[in-house]
């Protein structure tokens, strides 16, 4: 009988403790405790197997790989199996934990108290260190391994558990169907710092990150950003002769260039070098061709259209080059189709290229002398400094010196940006050529409080 003493506050279970009972007792509570760390463990060998331990588990001849690739075939099925036998297993063990501890507390008089902290400390440290975390780092170590042996014993609660399993299974999957879908979106900053994790972790290269991160800004690049400038366009005019146009190809290497009429604001089409293979027999001297009869239609595009639609405009025309104009419809630069696979993969070399030119010069001291149309990106990426920002209508070295003089500048002119010092090295045809360009230091705090003091 039991009986509450509320003047001393004693609880009284038992005048004695039946040995056989509790010794039943703590037999079934081990045997709980067994139940429940398998089944803990169990949730972690089996949803802890990789794509590596599945093509392990497709090719090894083990006997009990058949039943794992069984029941993982319906993951929702064993989750719920696995749930329900743990959930079973703890429900028995605290009962009967609770009963037993709470006899023998009582037994030697202590009040309820002392009673229900100790209930509480012992399904505690039992239940999540003995039932729980203990099985599941093991079954981490090594889910192969562990999977393969537990899964027997797991199968077979598999078998006689699915009514209810399924019905668990189902009526969670109707529940999900029902519950409003989260709206939360990747962003491509997301992408970036994945292949950034994944480039630190060794499961991607640096080159593979960097073709991730040039996809992901492809659609914001416009043409004017990468189009060779109009001073460095390669051209044919409508006057020149059939020999003067292949010097041109064999000193250039270009399988396509435009043909102008005056100057090239008047661009008629493009010309194909295997166009004009078939006049390499002739007498090239005395043959005259008549340029227009055999170029191609050119496109046209402002500087201002960005990368994945000038892509999706070479597919569709079947062509690989285009004619950047301005808003005046004058041209401004020309872009091919390898400047724009050049974004994603990096630069594009062929046997025919020769040496890559040389766009800056390093000294020693630290001085830089740059080529003035090396685009500011590059330049950023060698000094390890920041110039630009996306308002700036500018891409070169040259257009920022314009930019900050207003004015063509003079040689030995210098001018000073953003802690970078830059000195006219030479000016030929109003255009400025070289830049030489020196990172300053920044002054300590010190210094900049002493000279604020004079």
């Amino acid at each position: 009988m039991i009986t509450f003493l509320q003047s001393t506050d004693i609880v009284e279970l038992s005048s004695t403790i039946d040995p056989v009972g509790l010794i039943i007792e703590i037999s079934i509570i081990i045997i709980g405790f067994i139940f429940s760390a398998l089944f803990s463990g169990s949730e972690v060998a089996f949803f802890s197997l990789s794509s590596q331990h599945s093509s392990i588990i497709e090719s090894d001849g083990h006997p009990e790989d058949k039943l794992i690739r069984r029941m993982l075939k319906r993951p929702r099925r064993l989750l719920a199996t696995i749930l329900i036998g743990n959930t079973f297993a703890n429900i028995v063990t605290s009962i009967l934990a609770a009963v037993v501890t709470g006899n023998i507390i009582a037994y030697y008089g202590f009040s309820e108290f002392w009673i229900y902290l100790s209930e509480v400390i012992v399904l505690t440290f039992s239940i999540l260190v003995l039932s729980e975390i203990t099985p599941k780092v093991i079954a981490i170590n090594d889910p192969l391994k562990n999977a393969r042996l537990i899964s027997r014993p797991i199968y077979f609660f598999y078998i006689i558990l699915k009514p209810l399993a399924v019905l668990i299974a189902n009526s969670t999957l109707s529940l999900e169907e029902r519950l409003p879908k989260p709206n939360s979106k990747m962003t491509s900053e997301d992408i970036m710092t994945m292949a950034e994790v994944s480039e630190e972790e060794g499961s991607i290269r640096r080159d593979e990150r960097e073709i991730i991160e040039n996809v992901i800004e492809f659609g914001n690049i416009s043409v004017r950003e990468i189009m060779t400038s109009r001073i460095n366009i390669v051209a044919i005019s409508t006057t020149n002769s059939l020999d003067e146009v292949l010097t041109l190809i064999r000193e250039k290497g270009l399988s396509r260039m435009p043909i102008y009429e005056n100057d090239l604001d008047n661009i008629l089409g493009i010309i194909h070098s295997k166009d004009v293979l078939p006049y390499i027999n002739s007498d090239i001297e005395r043959t005259t061709i008549n340029w227009r009869t055999i170029a191609r239609k050119a496109l046209f595009i402002p500087s201002t259209k960005k990368l994945d639609d000038l892509l999706r405009d070479f597919q569709q025309e079947k062509t690989h080059i285009a004619i950047v104009v301005d808003e005046y419809g004058g041209t401004e630069g020309l872009i091919t189709l390898d400047d724009i696979l050049e974004e994603i993969v990096g630069d594009i070399s062929d046997e025919y290229d020769g040496a890559e030119e040389q766009l800056f010069t390093r000294f020693r001291s630290g001085v830089y002398v740059f080529d003035a149309k090396i685009d500011l990106d590059d330049m950023e990426e060698i000094l390890e400094c920041t110039l630009t920002s996306g308002e700036d209508d500018f891409e070169t070295l040259g257009g920022l010196m314009y930019n900050l003089t207003e004015r063509i500048p003079n040689v030995g002119e210098r001018v000073y940006y953003k802690n970078v010092e830059f000195t006219i090295h030479s000016v030929q045809n109003n255009r400025v050529r070289k830049v030489r360009v020196k990172v300053q230091e920044p002054r300590s705090k010190n210094a900049r409080n002493s000279s604020e003091n004079k």
